[in-house]
């Protein structure tokens, strides 16, 4: 049976046009899907050229070319645009069950141009077809209540994608909430949906079943990562904790951000492990579509005065705005957790910009006139305000909207954003070189999940042996020796992630166990599209990707210079050994950014001949303002010094096994023996109350 190879549904709002064309094999096989194929469609576009919130931008949502096939974890769509936040390439990851929904009704890439005269929103129908409409009534509306409008206008079946307060505004930050629970945040692609009178995107319900090619492959590849998984420590890490996890592996590194990254550590930090999240709030555990995971949990406050406040979904990028800000009571990082998503904001930024501003409050830098009152560290009525402020654009709110970089330059307290492109980090370390190198490289700024160098943390040091013939790599972690390949490897191997749709989250624990490589890559792809590649064809799909992105930054005037390392000042009262931890001297070390560049063939960051010409690419040329490169590497040389697909022997089977095994019943027993303690103090502490 042969499957149709969905569509790409271009829709104009400045003249309400919709058009389809349909996505080939030689497009698949050269950028995939979902990011990939955004990344194509957006460089194509004139969006590099021109200011993001003009109606010249192009916003696109594009489902993973795997979701609703079954593949394990393959459940995730991108949208991308150019973003208002960095000027520069955007684009953010999210789940649920809209990207299914999007595939189901045959549309793998939405595409949105132009801007709507008045506030609209987007029906896709169950054929296929799609319908502009008014959206009289939902303006000003938070996105829980936004969602509730439109499903009860169109069927409980229906998924809704929608902005909040912050969108319409165009705070440049501003998410896309999906389904009340998920949240595209990162780079502003709220702000670009707000800036066309965009307020929601529903589609009504499809069961559409996809039929793979040769079945019988496809089936393989599909059956090992989900036997795999089940044995994987990363998926008990997963099951028990979900991404809080990092809440503790910071704290132990003395790395969490606290006090808009005064400092790395706190003394009530321990009152927000994730084991505390467990206790008082964790009500269950959920899961996304085709996902053995279930790294989601739902919550709840029980006591206290935001009693009755819950919701889905807690992860570290949301958890983290407590230390971030001062604040370590779960239920009030809770409460403005969920204030972010229903006004529609990142969690991430918004911490660093409101954290920016307390800072600057408390120099002595910023007056009580211009901010209305008196804030500080820890108060969360003073966050709050400072949240809501924001999100209406009034007053400080409005430098708070224009995120941390520019709030920083225009409030006089640059020296307190610490940022990469305009892109908060938190600030970069000396220890794990490779992330920190990660920040610099990522093409939607300072980030650390376009790299997420699993291979070098989190456990998974057992696979990097194997791809870059390190022996110790506990030891190598914080030298400059190879650092460039592992993060080439590394942001490749993530781009195909974001282009067939599987969950970062859920791949680490695949990787770990021997498989998810780039031969299962193009074996999975290959079979369920029908045509033939091998894992180079992969690699180079995922090149083209980068090279794209990469290029449209030049051309959005991304230099050398801009390749650089936030900073924080000595002063007095900072930890002198904190600040020495994030001072990082070593870019232009062989192993850092020269061979990255190598790897990537870029001269000084320039895209080169050379290397487009090895990806088939010299259409690109001149747009892609080609330069000669004296130092890249051929994609022949590279792979003589590194492995893309890793092959397990029957020792190495054994040793992962055990070990997963192992990891994860100490995983479990240790949460387990921690609960039992917290809720001792805790009933301890209630008994002496009464």
């Amino acid at each position: 049976m042969k499957i149709s190879n969905q569509k790409i549904a271009h829709v104009d709002l400045s003249s309400s046009n919709v058009k389809f064309e349909e996505i080939d094999n030689e497009m698949r096989k050269n950028y995939i899907g979902g990011g990939g194929i955004n990344t194509k469609i957006l460089y194509d576009s004139d969006a590099m050229y021109h200011d993001p919130l003009s109606d010249k931008n192009v916003l696109v949502f594009g489902a993973g070319c795997l979701v609703g096939t079954g593949a394990m974890s393959c459940n995730r769509m991108v949208v991308s645009a150019k973003s208002p936040l960095t000027d520069m390439y955007g684009d953010s990851n999210v789940g649920g069950s809209f990207p299914i929904r999007m595939r189901s009704v045959g549309i793998d890439h939405l595409v949105i141009s132009g801007r709507a005269s008045e506030l609209v929103y987007l029906l896709l129908k169950a054929d296929g077809t799609i319908e502009i409409c008014p959206a009289e009534g939902l303006r000003g509306k938070h996105t829980n209540e936004t969602v509730d409008i439109l499903v009860e206008r169109h069927g409980d079946k229906c998924e809704v994608a929608c902005i909040g307060m912050a969108g319409e505004n165009m705070v440049l930050y501003a998410s896309v909430i999906i389904s009340k629970i998920h949240a595209a945040g990162r780079m502003g692609m709220g702000c670009v949906m707000g800036s066309k009178n965009l307020k929601a995107i529903v589609i009504e319900y499809n069961e559409k079943k996809f039929v793979a090619h040769r079945p019988e492959e496809f089936n393989n590849v599909r059956f090992k990562w989900v036997s795999q998984s089940k044995k994987a420590m990363h998926t008990k890490l997963g099951q028990v904790y979900g991404s809080l996890f990092l809440m503790e592996i910071n704290m132990k590194n003395k790395q969490l951000p606290v006090k808009n990254a005064m400092q790395g550590t706190a003394e009530d930090e321990e009152s927000i492990l994730p084991d505390m999240f467990k206790v008082k709030h964790q009500t269950k555990k959920i899961t996304c579509h085709s996902c053995p995971v279930a790294c989601s949990k739902s919550y709840g406050i029980k006591e206290g005065r935001f009693k009755g406040e819950k919701g889905s979904r807690m992860e570290y990028g949301a958890a983290v705005i407590g230390p971030y800000l001062g604040i370590y009571e779960w239920d009030k990082i809770i409460h403005l957790k969920l204030l972010c998503d229903y006004i529609g904001v990142d969690t991430i930024e918004m911490a660093s910009s409101v954290g920016l501003v307390l800072e600057g409050f408390e120099k002595g830098l910023i007056d009580e006139g211009l901010v209305g009152r008196k804030v500080s560290f820890g108060d969360i009525d003073d966050i709050e305000y400072l949240v809501r402020k924001m999100a209406q654009r009034d007053g400080i709110g409005s430098h708070i909207a224009n995120g941390a970089y520019r709030a920083g330059n225009s409030l006089g307290c640059a020296d307190y954003a610490f940022c990469i492109n305009k892109s908060s980090t938190a600030l970069c370390t000396n220890k794990r070189l490779v992330r920190s190198l990660g920040y610099i490289t990522s093409t939607r700024g300072g980030d650390h999940l376009k790299s997420f160098a699993f291979s070098m943390q989190n456990g998974g040091y057992y696979i990097a042996r194997h791809l870059f013939k390190i022996k110790n790599v506990k030891k190598q972690l914080d030298t400059t020796d190879k650092v460039g390949r592992v993060l080439w490897w590394h942001e490749n191997h993530k781009n195909v992630v974001d282009a067939i749709g599987l969950c970062l989250f859920a791949m680490q624990g695949l990787t770990y166990m021997g498989c998810a490589f780039f031969d299962d890559f193009a074996e999975i792809i290959g079979s369920q599209y029908g045509f033939y590649c091998n894992e180079v064809d992969i690699l180079k799909a995922s090149e083209r990707i980068y090279q794209l992105q990469n290029s449209f930054n030049v051309n959005c005037g991304l230099s050398l210079g801009d390749y650089k390392w936030p900073i924080r000042k000595k002063e007095d009262g900072l930890d002198e050994r904190y600040i020495a931890g994030s001072v990082i001297k070593s870019r232009d070390e062989p192993g850092m950014l020269p061979e990255y560049f190598a790897y990537r063939g870029l001269e000084m960051g320039i895209p080169s001949y050379e290397k487009f010409s090895e990806l088939e690419m010299s259409e690109y040329f001149e747009r892609a303002q080609c330069v000669h490169s004296k130092t890249a590497k051929s994609f022949d040389d590279i792979l003589k010094e590194v492995k893309i697909t890793v092959r397990f022997k029957l020792k190495d089977r054994i040793y992962v096994n055990l070990s997963s095994k192992l990891m994860g019943k100490l995983i479990q027993k240790k949460s387990e023996k921690t609960q039992k303690k917290i809720k001792k103090k805790l009933y301890s502490a209630d008994k002496q109350n009464l």
